[in-house]
């Protein structure tokens, strides 16, 4: 049956390819139209201008598509009555692992693999398996690199005038930086240093750079002109690159191979559909046409009754048909049914999705997302109201009207840093929904552990989420009315000079806690099961397995599940080391703007030190500092030997420096650990602060705000060692 399929498919496809010959017309129904006339495209590509249709050539593609069908319906025939009778003669179907045993076979579903090979390349083929290796993952590499390249250019630029640099988009880039030459990556050595108009451009450099390392690596593998092995399954794509950030357990060292293994090829077809979207619309990213090319796509599903009149009796015909399928309408708009997928969380009731979100998206994700978008906007119409009435932030910056807040805020440098700490919050958030969606968590969207004012019965808690969700779904309408009127009126709230006798009362259903999240009523057992396998500090989080035995790991702190990839110990050594040295560096940070060593010249900017030192001193500042870490360890410094042999039974941090000074009570001697732990996490971030704080004010530590600061006028503007060595700032 498998056969005849195969080959009715065949013929199929012959039908198609000798269709093509006598209907051009629907073959260019299937290319892509262009933007404009003058939209870019990439060098050495066909003009569409000049593109005629050939009989030829359809002629051509006809007989390859027949071909092709015939070569795969004989082939499957093949294949199956060869497999048919090694099962009949042997009881085996499969005698050797697919493509030699190489992964990325593995289906993401359990019970399955794919085992994609539609050309049966890995069989046909096999003593190749190490070459398609090395390049599909150097291609999936360049891949993803090179998707990255396509957006980060509309975002920042490399400072230039050529024109390379300066061009609308990255097709035209591309072009610019390539050149005119006669022939592909030819250059003129006649005239190097001053090309003329045919000389290839600056993207010759990175091609030979390419080319350099392909010669020194594939090619020499490949070649069998190293010293080391060839070209094998068990070598292939690796450069022992970044092998020391690898897990030693070989299971996840497998997974995350996987994962790069699919990430490359996502991003071979991803970087392939941008690359044609850009070049066809001659826009950047998200490479959107600027003009409507064609009616709207969803007008094929409106019915051709025309009127209100035929729009209800559509309405009507289909809440009959879904009435009669069993579905159950929704409450909110009664002419639709109501999507399976509300039921059994908080707001079921209103049944509202007429768009079928829930059916398209996964309704935890979903239901995360309204529950804090609300959530934000409830802080966002509390926070517009209140500036309105006149409480005001202390400070000059401050005293402004609340639609020029946000442009101030900016101005004054305080907007990166809400970024950044929303961004963290958005970050735990997301391992926290990981967790939940893996399982290893019953933790319900929306749910942050924290739970003041929260109920404890079943009946309250269902109400309470009630009542929050209903309340952010008002605030995101509520905060955009308040903005609009605003703009619109430049007025404050109310937004009118009628004087209101009474605003508002006090809704009953805001009482409580604002973040109880949708925790779903849940029996008292599975609560405690879930309270019992929570982190202690981030109690949405499931707890850390690897810090059992460590100073502070009662706190159960590791968001980023970084102990459950690293060595537990190497981590410990080195938040150890980098507490010390911070909590040295803050002393010198404020130290160093009233007192300086003998010889050394005083800058009131600690940033500027570096560059004021005397280039000896912090040469042998480096020396030491590069002495004791290879030293201490007897040179094994890596997560992979530092504790093995005879580091095995060192502490973490243990250098065997100052112990004269530990208390002998072991109790008091485990205090003073947590004490260094604790100010050297403190540390890191009070130094961090501090660098910060000088960058933005470009100015001393102290005071805080220099007489006359208006603000920063670039926050992020740091003179590097290089940037001073270019411009001959150092004397060199």
């Amino acid at each position: 049956m498998a056969s005849k399929s195969t080959a009715s498919m065949g013929l199929t496809l012959g039908a198609i390819g000798a269709a093509s010959i006598w209907a051009p017309a629907a073959v260019q129904a299937f290319v892509a139209p262009s933007a404009s006339p003058s939209a870019p495209q990439l060098r050495g590509a066909t003009d569409a201008s000049q593109q005629t249709s050939s009989p030829a050539g359809h002629a051509a593609a006809a007989t390859a598509v027949g071909t092709v069908a015939v070569m795969l319906a004989a082939s499957s025939r093949r294949s199956r009555t060869g497999v048919a009778r090694r099962a009949e003669a042997t009881g085996v179907t499969d005698e050797k692992p697919f493509a030699g045993g190489l992964i990325g076979g593995e289906s993401a579903f359990a019970g399955q693999d794919f085992n994609f090979d539609p050309l049966g390349l890995s069989v046909k083929c096999e003593k190749y398996l190490p070459w398609f290796r090395e390049s599909e993952l150097k291609h999936g590499r360049i891949a993803m690199l090179a998707f990255v390249g396509l957006v980060v250019p509309e975002i920042v630029r490399i400072p230039g005038d050529h024109p390379c640099y300066a061009a609308k988009t990255v097709v035209d880039a591309h072009n610019a930086c390539a050149g005119n030459p006669p022939g592909p990556f030819l250059i003129n050595t006649g005239d190097f240093f001053a090309p003329p108009d045919d000389q290839a451009g600056p993207l010759f450099q990175v091609y030979a750079f390419c080319g350099l390392i392909e010669m020194l690596t594939t090619f020499a593998k490949t070649c069998n002109v190293s010293n080391k092995p060839g070209l094998t399954l068990e070598n292939a794509g690796d450069y022992q690159l970044g092998v020391n950030f690898l897990p030693s357990d070989p299971a996840k060292v497998k997974e995350m191979k996987l994962k790069e293994l699919k990430n490359g090829r996502l991003a071979m077809l991803a970087f392939g559909g941008a690359i044609t979207q850009a070049t066809l619309t001659g826009n950047g990213f998200p490479w959107l046409y600027a003009q409507k090319e064609s009616t709207c796509a969803l007008s094929s599903s409106v019915s051709k009754a025309t009127g209100s009149l035929a729009a209800g009796r559509s309405m009507n015909q289909r809440g009959a048909v879904a009435r009669q399928a069993g579905y159950k309408m929704s409450a909110a708009v009664p002419f639709l049914p109501m999507s399976p997928a509300l039921e059994g969380i908080p707001g079921e009731e209103e049944g509202f999705d007429p768009m079928g979100f829930s059916l398209a998206f996964e309704i935890g994700w979903l239901r995360e997302a309204e529950l804090k978008h609300g959530r934000v906007a409830m802080l966002a119409t509390v926070g517009w109201i209140t500036t309105d009435l006149g409480l005001r932030v202390p400070g000059d910056a401050f005293q402004v009207s609340t639609i020029e807040a946000h442009d101030a805020m900016v101005k004054f440098g305080g907007m990166p840093q809400i970024l950044i700490w929303c961004g963290l919050l958005e970050v735990l958030g997301l391992f926290a929904y990981v967790n939940m969606r893996e399982g290893k968590t019953d933790r319900k969207p929306g749910d942050f552990g924290l739970r003041g004012f929260y109920p404890s019965d079943p009946k309250g808690q269902y109400d309470m989420q009630v009542k929050e969700l209903r309340n952010g779904r008002l605030a995101m309408l509520a905060y955009s009315g308040i903005v609009t009127s605003a703009v619109l009126t430049q007025d404050k709230w109310p937004f009118f000079d009628v004087q209101v006798s009474a605003v508002a009362k006090k809704d009953e259903a805001r009482i409580g806690s604002a973040f109880c999240g949708a925790v779903a009523p849940t029996p008292s057992g599975s609560r405690t099961a879930c309270q019992a396998s929570s982190s202690k500090s981030l109690p949405f989080l499931p707890k850390p397995q690897n810090l059992g035995g460590l100073v502070g790991g009662e706190a159960e702190f590791d968001p980023l599940g970084f102990s459950d990839v690293c060595d537990i110990k190497w981590l410990r050594e080195s938040e150890l080391k980098h507490g010390r040295v911070c909590m040295l560096a803050c002393v010198g940070f404020v130290a160093e703007q009233y007192w300086q060593l003998p010889g050394f010249e005083g800058a009131p900017d600690a940033l500027q030190a570096v560059y004021t030192a005397p280039l000896n001193a912090s040469g042998v500042l480096l020396f030491l500092c590069g002495y004791i870490e290879s030293a201490a360890y007897g040179g094994k410094i890596t997560m992979l030997d530092m504790f093995e042999g005879d580091g095995a039974s060192r502490a973490p941090g243990d250098l065997n420096f100052g112990k004269r000074f530990l208390p002998v009570d072991k109790a008091a001697a485990e205090e003073m650990a947590v004490k260094e732990l604790t100010n050297g996490r403190l540390a890191m971030l009070a130094f961090s602060g501090m660098v910060h704080h000088n960058l933005v004010v470009k100015g001393p530590l102290f005071p805080l705000f220099p007489e006359g600061y208006v603000g920063p006028q670039g926050s992020w503007d740091l003179d590097s060692v290089a940037g001073a060595l270019n411009s001959g700032r150092m004397g060199l």
